[in-house]
Formats: structure tokens, C-alpha cells, sequence
């Protein structure tokens, strides 16, 4: 790994340390924009899900453009427009202004979570690959614990706007870097090989201390349809894994996003005070951090579908927990920490699933589906809690109909585990 690389990694994690401010942000200003605006909870439900909506057309739609006109202009586009977008909310003054401008930050998000992941992958070495990737994602837990601090800090002394401008000019400065610093992807260069391409990909091999080309070597012949990719994720063998994955990537957001976007506003009905409440997005961002790594750290020895359906389970668990609690600010803030540590660690383990149940030629498309598939659960989670807590349900009503939903993705998980033992037991003829 050359410096170059690593200055590379480096901007992808503090990328990423945005997106994690700029997703919470609403959700951090959600109890103070309440009551200044006297939104009902069905539309704050809309809100959120305005920037899910945007982010699944991201993933699907825009990201996909970087394999035609490169990593480099896609990724700059989606910094510049959450730049604008998240900026442009601080000077809102209607929630038609801020619906429109959270459903384009969701497409920049959506946008740019793809591309972070893609680029990590292209321009880390093989042996750091992993690392890189998992140091990144704990820039998403960072950047809501960031949000979380500055939210106790500004929020009831500055007002609401405050939040969205200090994300927005960190979204400026991760912007102007990536102008400088971000290259073309030496991957994609390879590819498509257009005049000149070769001279930008030597220049590029020589700031990663790589051995200069004198020429392209041969195109690497393969299947790259989109048949074959689907047939490989629900092919003999595999069908019923990919069916259960998809199931429990569903259930997870809606569980998970529910937490994320409510939390905040549901701890202020409790009677915490709208800062204690933001700065809970503090306290579980290191119980979340902590959940990345322990089941990273247990999943090859418990194995990576049976340690991830425990987290589930224990998931459904806390939710109950946290929803029984009495309105004590510790308690709370303290069981909130342990439903994201295991809502969390559940959701890293779903991808250490997909990594090892998925061929070579499967493997990205595997993954893309659960994002996919988790997309459609952020839409529903948000706006399930908002109808919930609209139609009068109190905190334990709403947290136990979460903890039943956050029962399938267990179970769903728990069936995975008896496949896969069943599979390394007696293999599959080769076909």
C-alpha cells in the first residue's frame, strides 16, 4: 500500500463520516422542527422517508453510471449535490422545501454509499482490502456520532438550522478534497481502454509505486450479463440462501431505520431534553462501532449466519427491553446503546453471509441486492413508526410491534445457519 492508497482510503472514510451526519441530520433535528413547525408524525414519517426513496434511486439508477463514465465524475457529482442539498436545507422554509431537498440528498447518498464501497475496493491491495472496507463503514457510526455531538452543542442554543449547515460544510470539505485528490479508478481505466487511457493509468500506477505498462494486457474474457448474475444468485444451491437474505435485509431496515430516524424524537417524548436526546446518537455510535467489531471478531469461530441470527434474536429482545423502560434517562439512553449494538452488528453480519455463500461472479451482485432489498425496508421503517406513534400507540406499544418484526429476520437467519451447515456436511455436485 502506497501512501497514495491510503490518502485515498482515507477521503472514501471521511466520505463516508458525511454521509453518516447528513443521513442523521433530520432525525437529530426532528423534535426541535416539531414543535417550531407543528409537524404531525405521519408527515415527519414522510420526511424521512423522502431521503430512502432518493437513496434506493441512487443505488439502482445513478451509481450504475460509473461503469460507463468512470468512478471519478459520479462520485464528485454525488459530493457536490449533497453539498448543496444538505446546505440548502439549513434555509428552508416550508416542508415541501425540505421533503424535496431530502429525496436529492438520498439520491447523492445513494449515489455515493455505492461508489465509496467500489472505489475502497479498486484502489486498496488485496491484502488490506477487508480492513479498508470495514474501517469505512465505521465512518457512517462516526459521522451520526459526530452529528449527535454537535446536535447537544447547537441545537437548543443555536436552533435546528445550525445542524444542517455544520453538515453541509463538512460535505463542502469532503467535496474540494475529492476535486484534488481522487483519480480515475485504475479498474475502470482498464476497462474501457480509450485513447490515453494507458497514459492515465501509468500515471496513476506510478503515484501507488505500482510497475509502469507498456501496454494493456489482454482483456480478461467473461460473462457480464445480467442473466447469468441473476441465475447465480438463484441458481441451484443458492436459491433458498438468496431468498432468506433478501427477507432478512427487508426486515432489518425497517427495523433499523426505524430506530435511527426515531430514536431521537421517541427518547424527547420520554421527557429527555432535545439535546440529551441527540446526544444519544453519541452513546449508541460507540455501542454500534462495538457491534461491527465483536461480531467481525466471533463470526468465524460461532460461524457468520449463526452469530448473526444470535444478534437478531437479542435485537428483538432489546427492543422489548427498551420499550418496558421507565422514562429514567440512563436507562434509556443505555438500553438505546444495546438495540444498536445488536441491530448493528446484525446488519455487518448479513454482508460477512453474503461474502461467503456467493461465487466470484455473484459476489457484488449479492451484495447490491441487499442493499437493494434494505432500501425498501428504510421506505416502509420510518413511516411504520410514524403511523404508529400517529394512531396514539405509546413507546412500548410501538417498540413491541418492532421487536416482533425483528423476530422474522432471526428466524430467517437461523434457517440460513442449518442450509449452510447442511451444505458443508455434503456439498454440492459440481455442475
Amino acid at each position: 500500500m502506497s501512501p497514495y492508497q491510503y490518502a485515498v482510503i482515507a477521503l472514501c472514510c471521511m466520505a463516508n463520516i458525511s454521509d453518516g451526519f447528513d443521513v442523521v441530520s433530520l432525525a437529530l433535528v426532528a423534535p426541535v422542527l416539531t414543535d417550531e413547525w407543528g409537524i404531525t408524525p405521519q408527515i415527519l414519517g414522510a420526511l424521512f422517508s423522502a431521503a430512502a426513496v432518493g437513496l434506493t434511486i441512487g443505488a439502482f439508477l445513478i451509481a450504475p453510471l460509473a461503469d460507463k463514465i468512470g468512478r471519478r465524475p459520479v462520485m464528485l457529482g454525488a459530493m457536490g449535490t449533497l453539498a448543496f442539498t444538505v446546505l440548502a436545507t439549513a434555509f428552508t422554509t416550508t416542508v415541501t422545501q425540505i421533503l424535496i431537498l431530502r429525496f436529492i440528498t438520498g439520491i447523492g447518498l445513494g449515489t455515493l454509499v455505492v461508489c465509496l464501497n467500489t472505489c475502497i475496493a479498486e484502489f486498496a491491495s488485496d491484502k488490506a482490502r477487508n480492513l479498508s472496507l470495514a474501517i469505512m463503514h465505521t465512518g457512517f457510526t462516526i459521522g451520526m456520532m459526530l452529528g449527535g455531538a454537535i446536535a447537544a452543542l447547537l441545537l437548543e442554543t443555536v436552533g435546528w438550522r445550525s445542524i444542517f449547515i455544520a453538515a453541509g460544510i463538512l460535505d463542502v470539505v469532503a467535496f474540494v478534497l475529492s476535486v484534488f485528490l481522487l483519480v480515475e479508478s485504475p479498474h475502470f481505466l482498464m476497462i474501457r481502454r480509450k485513447k490515453g487511457d494507458l497514459s492515465r493509468l501509468n500515471k496513476i500506477h506510478a503515484r501507488m509505486k505500482m510497475p509502469i505498462l507498456t501496454a494493456f494486457p489482454p482483456a480478461i474474457k467473461g460473462s457480464k450479463t445480467k442473466i447469468s448474475t441473476f441465475n447465480a444468485l438463484l441458481g441451484p444451491g443458492v436459491r433458498k440462501l438468496t431468498i432468506l437474505i433478501w427477507i432478512t435485509a427487508i426486515t432489518y431496515a425497517i427495523v433499523g431505520y426505524f430506530q435511527l430516524n426515531w430514536k431521537p424524537t421517541i427518547l424527547a417524548n420520554a421527557g429527555l431534553s432535545p439535546s440529551l436526546a441527540a446526544s444519544a446518537v453519541i452513546i449508541t455510535g460507540v455501542f454500534g462501532t462495538l457491534g461491527h467489531l465483536i461480531i467481525g471478531g466471533l463470526a468465524r469461530r460461532v460461524g457468520e449466519s449463526k452469530i448473526t441470527a444470535i444478534f437478531f434474536a437479542c435485537a428483538a429482545v432489546s427492543l422489548i427491553i427498551f420499550g418496558v423502560q421507565p422514562p429514567n434517562p440512563i436507562g434509556l439512553l443505555v438500553m438505546a446503546g444495546v438495540v444498536t449494538f445488536f441491530v448493528v452488528g446484525a446488519y455487518t453480519g448479513l454482508f460477512l453471509v453474503a461474502v461467503i455463500i456467493y461465487p466470484p461472479n455473484a459476489k457484488n451482485a449479492g451484495v447490491g441486492f441487499i442493499v437493494g432489498f434494505g432500501r425498501v425496508g428504510a421506505i416502509a421503517g420510518p413511516m411504520i413508526g410514524g403511523l404508529l406513534l400517529g394512531a396514539g400507540l405509546d413507546r412500548m406499544g410501538t417498540y413491541f410491534v418492532f421487536s416482533a418484526i425483528a423476530i422474522i429476520p432471526a428466524v430467517t437467519m437461523f434457517l440460513a445457519t442449518k442450509i449452510t451447515e447442511r451444505r458443508v456436511a455434503q456439498p454440492l455436485p459440481a455442475e
